[in-house]
């Protein structure tokens, strides 16, 4: 980004400024000639009236003459005006469109940081950033160049009519301006330091308040709101000092500046005076140098605004530019004829290495190659070493050095489109967008921006268009679909369905997402694409029923048949409200719905019925841990109304248990709307006797011949051939209700119903049903083992030809998640997958599996020197060489420059030593230090007596031992003995110790690795 602001404005609005220029220009005759016009009145019409004048070759009198002179006056106000008013759109619209460019500019860096730079920055930061603080910005940028121009011009004008009046006039009125052109900005400096400091201090406190919504639940648990409240108050505090000590020093400037304004008036009006009395001016002059003197003072004020906005612009685009410039910014290189068109290539690391910003390394000269299609698994216990090699695999985190390959390209050239179309990651942390599952799924195929059609294009979008080039901004529509849908070679929503459906299964989710699916509740206005094909099985399942003999399970919704398995509601209304205008629970609220009750007798029945009925689910579910399978028996039911009628029912025990009851109106509505809530077959056939029954039918012929004007739209009725928008997709695929209790014939109807939706090809779309449910902010409406499941399905709709998977399935057990990404390979063949977890066990599923130790990579089966690329000292190496190797490769002394690796090996040598020798004892000298690169050996202790040495940790390749007691600084406290024979460099202790200064962190490496030594395992 360029440093300058003004760079930046005549970069990329060069063009626009220079016709502002003009525009500016053109405007000062105009206004000349309004200075001048009014001296002409005064003198010539008012002054001096003659009976007769000449005007552009007309003869006129004097009223006519000064009616001319007026009117050309208005026309040259007007013309002054229109002048401003459009030099001033015009800068508008200029910044406008640059502040609209920086925006964009910036929300295109943010998404090239590298993801350590995220760890420094809060998510308000960048929010305030790029809304708010570039919002000043859009005034300062158009008036960059035509305010100075214009407001200068102005004064230049003005003063040049002035000195043509009188240059003494002239000299008075310019008198003080050099003063206040020195004094004003000195004052302002200090504002714009606090306005900086302001500036910084408003960062903090968003970043505080990012942090606190980030960590509500931790600062609701422990209690810690009034230690936030009080650090917010620091905060607002620091703010308001300042915005205090900035409204003093403004306003002391702005009294200072005012004052030198009024004294100039004093001088015009004493001197100019003066010269009218002595006949050197007239008072027109004066009148219009007074005039134009009210006019300077406006443009200098300007331009004393103006230097102060452009001090303050300039610091804020500086912090801006700051921000938005980390260090190893991402690039995005375009597509080349020279790119591959996909990355079925062998993907090879190169002593790859990746460090922190402490240098400490997490990756260590990493040398890999996995073929294309190869299924390889990486385990480690350092949970920061394996995230990092997922996300340097998938370009997420530059490596500090070394380089990843595809094929013959280096992954950091390969543009970004190829890289989202052919490689897919998911990681521990799914992250999901607002929208439905099925947006989620297919998030990965959106890269087709919707063509436009220039001969269809609406006048608006053609706008649309011209100030997004205007603005440097992105022209692709967003008012359609982006799904490429040729990635998962389909043609649209349609035919991508089978490959969801193998996704979906290849995942493991299908059967929980099916079993969901079925208790959805959907309105078919909103997917009619779902409710065509569930209404089509619904119509093969009612056959199927009927021919099966199976009519007996089922008690179908018949308009002229009362259901005992439904409810009474559902039996007065055949069918249920809308569940918005209208529910069950507050059905009996309803004056309609009351007065047929009351009409047919059945407000009281339904009263007292629904009392008994009231007392009785309190008494059951009162104090019962059951409250779901209370839900389930009665879905009309929330907690609330529950509560209503504890309440209810606790104030009617008080008044005793006399036979006629008086009660409140609204317990009077609660027990009718528990009326309404029994099923009879389910919660007792004597609670609602034939007399109710038959007044509840005629309630509901009433409502089918003629439905009340207040009802309709409020009242979904049950209709054979329509799909009901309040029964989930069990009840409108049987469109009626179970008359069994009986599990096994409960499984015989399950198992038609699941045969009815893959006979009609309806299955997919109860799967679907579900993907279409919103997932909420971040997916906080889903558990995290669907949010992972999404992810993956997320990575396999796109067809990758590289899945990097890094603790993707952590919520599932190790063996499901061994299925999975056997279903995934599968499903894939080509797929290069790469899996890493904290541990994988021996399975043939992997091709090759690799152990992530010290940063370094095993291939699982072989000893840890041989698993390496690095090369191993033998007999006939060069010593050098071969001994530069092995010290790169151990975990003491790996990340040393070279130069200091060659420093150590100046008095270094090969040695040998056979099995069973010992290389030191206890209480020996320590002189040396040595590195192991062939054999084992073991640290032991000497016992008394002559028994065995008791043996305590084992050592191997390229390990350091000796090191801790040459650091030191005393004899020898362990024992070493060789298990095979060894070959072993020794390092001069003196050369090592000499190397601290340059090496402080030497000592922290050495005892890690005896620490890791002493709790390492001893092999079987």
């Amino acid at each position: 980004m360029d440093r300058n602001i003004f760079q930046f404005i005549w970069k990329y609005s060069g063009r626009q400024q220079i016709l502002l220029a003009l525009l500016t220009v053109a405007s000062f005759p105009v206004l000349y000639a309004s200075l001048e016009l009014p001296k002409i009145i005064i003198n010539r019409a008012l002054t001096e009236p003659a009976p007769e004048r000449t005007l552009l070759g007309v003869s006129m009198g004097p009223v006519t003459y000064l009616m001319v002179l007026c009117f050309t006056f208005l026309g040259l106000v007007l013309a002054n005006g229109a002048f401003k008013m459009r030099i001033n759109t015009f800068k508008g619209v200029v910044g406008e469109r640059q502040v609209r460019r920086l925006r964009f500019m910036l929300l295109d860096r943010m998404l090239r940081f590298p993801l350590p730079h995220f760890s420094k920055v809060s998510q308000g930061e960048l929010i305030s950033t790029i809304t708010a603080e570039t919002e000043p910005l859009a005034g300062f940028i158009g008036d960059a160049f035509a305010q100075p121009l214009y407001q200068g011009g102005t004064m230049v004008t003005i003063l040049l009519f002035l000195f043509i009046q009188q240059p003494t006039i002239g000299l008075v009125s310019v008198a003080l301006i050099p003063v206040q052109a020195y004094i004003i900005p000195k004052l302002q400096i200090k504002v714009k330091q606090l306005g900086k400091e302001r500036v910084r201090k408003v960062r903090q406190l968003s970043e505080r308040v990012g942090e606190s919504v980030d960590n509500i639940r931790e600062i609701r648990v422990n209690g810690t709101v009034r230690y936030v409240l009080a650090e917010y108050s620091k905060y607002l505090g620091a703010i308001y000092w300042i915005r205090l000590e900035i409204y003093k020093r403004k306003y002391f400037v702005k009294f200072l500046n005012n004052f030198i304004n009024q004294i100039t008036p004093f001088f015009l009006f004493s001197i100019g005076g003066y010269l009218v009395l002595h006949g050197d001016l007239t008072i027109g002059a004066l009148v219009a140098a007074l005039s134009a003197f009210k006019d300077l003072t406006a443009p200098w004020k300007e331009l004393l605004d103006y230097y102060q906005n452009m001090i303050d612009a300039q610091i804020k685009y500086e912090q801006i530019s700051d921000q938005f410039s980390p260090p190893f910014l991402f690039n995005w290189h375009p597509a080349t004829p020279e790119t591959p068109p996909d990355l079925r290539a062998p993907l090879r690391l190169e002593a790859v290495t990746w460090a922190n910003e402490y240098g400490d390394r997490m990756l260590q000269r990493l040398s890999l190659e996995v073929p294309p299609g190869a299924m390889v698994g990486i385990a480690g216990t350092n949970a920061l070493a394996l995230r990092r090699l997922a996300e340097v695999l998938v370009r997420l985190s530059p490596p500090t050095a070394g380089r990843i390959l595809i094929g013959n390209r280096a992954l950091e050239e390969l543009p970004l489109e190829l890289l989202g179309r052919r490689m897919a990651y998911a990681g521990p942390e799914p992250r999901m967008f607002s929208g439905s599952m099925m947006q989620n799924m297919t998030y990965g195929l959106r890269h087709r921006p919707p063509a436009d059609d220039p001969e269809a294009m609406a006048p608006a979008r053609r706008r649309e268009i011209v100030e997004a080039q205007a603005s440097g901004n992105s022209t692709d529509s967003m008012d359609d679909i982006w799904t490429d849908f040729e990635m998962a070679g389909a043609s649209d929503w349609k035919s991508l369905r089978p490959w969801f459906m193998q996704c979906l299964a290849a995942t493991g989710g299908e059967a929980q997402v099916y079993q969901r699916g079925l208790r959805e509740v959907f309105d078919p206005d909103d997917y009619p694409f779902v409710a065509e094909p569930l209404l089509r099985a619904r119509r093969w399942l009612r056959d199927a029923i009927a021919e099966r003999g199976m009519d007996r399970l089922l008690a179908r919704f018949d308009r002229d048949r009362f259901n005992p398995y439904a409810s009474l509601a559902e039996n007065m209304l055949f069918g249920l409200p809308d569940g918005k205008r209208l529910t069950v629970a507050r059905m009996v609220a309803d004056p309609t719905i009351r007065g047929l009750m009351e009409a047919h007798e059945l407000w009281e029945p339904a009263v007292r019925i629904g009392r008994r009925f009231a007392m009785r689910v309190v008494s059951v579910y009162r104090d019962s841990d059951d409250g779901d399978v209370m839900i389930m028996r009665y879905p009309h039911m929330d907690d609330a109304l529950f509560e209503e009628l504890v309440e209810a029912v606790t104030r009617l025990k008080r008044r005793g248990d006399r036979l006629q009851r008086r009660h409140q109106e609204a317990d009077t509505l609660l027990f009718a709307s528990m009326f309404l809530m029994i099923v009879p077959k389910r919660d007792g056939a004597d609670l609602v006797p034939l007399p109710e029954r038959e007044a509840v039918m005629a309630i509901r012929r009433s409502l089918l011949d003629d439905m009340p004007q207040d009802l309709r739209g409020k009242v979904a009725v049950f209709d054979p051939d329509l799909y009901h928008p309040r029964l989930n997709v069990m009840d409108n695929l049987l469109f009626g209700r179970m008359t069994t209790e009986d599990p096994r014939a409960i499984t015989k109807l399950r198992a038609l119903v699941d045969e009815a939706l893959e006979r009609t090809d309806s299955r997919a779309f109860v799967l679907i049903l579900v993907a279409l449910g919103e997932v909420g902010i971040g997916g906080s409406l889903l558990p995290i083992s669907v949010r992972q499941r999404v992810q993956l399905i997320r990575g396999l709709m796109k067809k990758p030809d590289i899945f990097v998977i890094y603790h993707a399935l952590n919520s599932y057990d190790p063996e499901e998640r061994t299925q999975i990404f056997q279903r995934m390979k599968e499903l894939l063949p080509a797929m290069t997958l790469i899996v890493l977890e904290e541990r994988i066990g021996e399975d043939p599923i992997f091709d090759t599996v690799y152990d992530l130790e010290d940063g370094r990579l095993v291939r699982r089966g072989q000893d840890g020197d041989a698993a390496e690329d690095d090369y191993v000292p033998g007999e006939g190496d060069d010593t050098d060489e071969s001994a530069l190797r092995l010290l790169s490769r151990s975990t003491v002394f790996s990340d040393l420059p070279e130069s200091v690796l060659r420093r150590l090996l100046t008095a270094s040598e090969w040695r040998t030593v056979a099995a069973g020798e010992f290389i030191y004892r206890s209480g020996e000298s320590s002189e040396f230090a040595f590195v192991l690169a062939e054999g084992e050996a073991e640290l032991v202790r000497l016992m008394p007596g002559g028994q065995p040495p008791l043996h305590i940790a084992y050592i191997k390749p390229p390990e350091v031992f000796g090191d801790i007691e040459l650091l030191s600084g005393g004899r020898r406290f362990s024992t070493i003995r060789a298990r095979t024979d060894l070959r072993l460099l020794r390092l001069d202790g003196a050369t090592v110790l000499r190397l601290l200064p340059s090496v402080p962190n030497l000592p922290l490496r050495v005892i890690q690795q005896v620490g890791r030594r002493l709790t390492s395992e001893a092999p079987p």
